[in-house]
């Protein structure tokens, strides 16, 4: 309990540095495994005859087509199948059994035709097999040209999107966090589409949608990560004692939380939706919004804390005043890759009630005395905040505050 404790009040320290290189490799792993199956696969297969496996599992929205639905709990796929195989092999590519709110039973067939005619004369001979009165079969027919709109319409926007909020992170923020950024929308949209593309899940204009709104939810976490670390390294940078990956594994302990929150609460209703919406109801739109929103949320609450977060620190390390504050740290006998935050209880854990670690540095062995760092408060609060002032390392002098002139009466 008392790491929970710790989490609210921000008393926190996970290495989450130590742990990048790991989620590192495990992204670069996925996004191969994505790329090679929306690109890779289909590629081949189209230069040989042993497989027909598309990119994506494209539904009649993108490639035309008509989606037939047959009100009757005993009519079933083979009857259906005997009145659509006349109209050619690509007239029954798929059938879902579902149920409407008022529990009647929906045989729902998927399949291609030539025009508007043909469609509706197979939804008149579906009701004829199933017995039941014309106009009992509904029918839906799409065009292959609203597809391709449609899809030329989601590659403007994600351009349009794409450009507009690295316009505006670089202006508010850094160009170098920008691309960090950017990359880690990337990440979750090749990812999110992997994940449909390996498992074949139906691609739908709701999936598209729902891709679209990945980006705010994917830009959301990184966005507030980024504000308390320029708040952070406005605060700190000027100490001397705190790298950038230091002040970014600060920041991130600190709204680790709120991420955590946002995350679960968004969550839960998406995860209800998907349920009820998709398995109860049978409602097909609202499960393809649902599920690509679901893999997209969790990507993107991961890809703020190990994409977004260790490449920014990459690109900032590089810049000079960075990587000279890392020499300085290095020449005065300390370790530039500890980015443990002192003054903090249990520092280098996940919290707790430990006492903070007296210094001990390769200064001490030239001579220089290891100063013991200071008890912490009771409620957690960081040495920033001390009135005292910050403790010192080995080798360091701090300088006592001003005192404060007597007002004359």
């Amino acid at each position: 309990m008392s790491v929970w404790s710790d989490l609210y009040r921000e008393r926190t320290d996970f290495d989450f540095p130590r742990l990048w290189p790991r989620t590192t490799a495990l992204s670069v792993v996925l996004v191969l495994i994505s790329l090679v199956s929306i690109v890779g696969i289909p590629l081949y297969c189209s230069t040989t005859d042993s497989c027909d496996r598309p990119a994506f599992n494209l539904s009649i929205d993108f490639e035309g087509g008509s989606v037939w639905e047959v009100p009757s709990s005993s009519f079933d796929e083979a009857a259906a199948e005997a009145v659509l195989t006349p109209y050619g092999p690509d007239s029954a590519e798929k059938f879902q059994r579902v149920t409407t709110g008022d529990g009647t039973e929906v045989l729902r067939i998927s399949g291609r035709v030539a025009d508007v005619d043909t469609a509706a004369e197979i939804s008149t001979k579906l009701g004829e097999a199933a017995g039941l009165q014309p106009g009992d079969v509904t029918v839906s027919t799409v065009g292959p040209s609203w597809g391709e709109d449609i899809t030329r319409q989601a590659r403007l926007s994600l351009i349009v999107f794409l450009v507009l909020v690295a316009l505006y992170i670089a202006w508010r923020l850094e160009a170098r966090m920008a691309v960090a950024a950017l990359v880690a929308v990337v990440h979750d949209v090749v990812l999110t589409a992997g994940v449909y593309s390996v498992f074949q899940l139906q691609l739908t204009p709701a999936t598209v949608i729902a891709f679209l709104t990945i980006l705010g939810f994917s830009l959301y976490d990184t966005i507030v990560v980024y504000d308390r670390v320029q708040e952070n390294a406005a605060r700190f940078g000027r100490s001397g004692r705190y790298t950038y990956a230091a002040i970014m594994r600060r920041s991130l302990n600190q709204v680790f939380m709120r991420s955590l929150n946002t995350t679960l609460v968004t969550v839960i209703p998406i995860v209800t939706m998907l349920i009820v919406g998709s398995f109860v109801f049978g409602q097909q739109t609202l499960g393809d919004f649902s599920l690509a929103l679901l893999i997209g949320l969790v990507s993107g609450t991961y890809s703020s804390i190990f994409v977004a977060a260790p490449l920014t620190v990459w690109l900032k390390e590089r810049e000079p005043r960075w990587r000279d504050l890392r020499a300085r740290i290095a020449a005065r006998g300390d370790d530039p890759a500890d980015t443990a935050w002192y003054g903090l209880a249990g520092t280098g854990s996940g919290g707790g009630d430990r006492p903070a670690r007296t210094v001990n540095t390769a200064a001490a062995a030239r001579g220089a005395t290891a100063v013991a760092e200071r008890p912490v408060p009771a409620d957690g609060a960081a040495e920033a905040d001390d009135p005292a002032g910050p403790t010192p390392r080995a080798g360091e002098t701090v300088i006592p505050p001003r005192p404060r002139k007597r007002r004359r009466g």
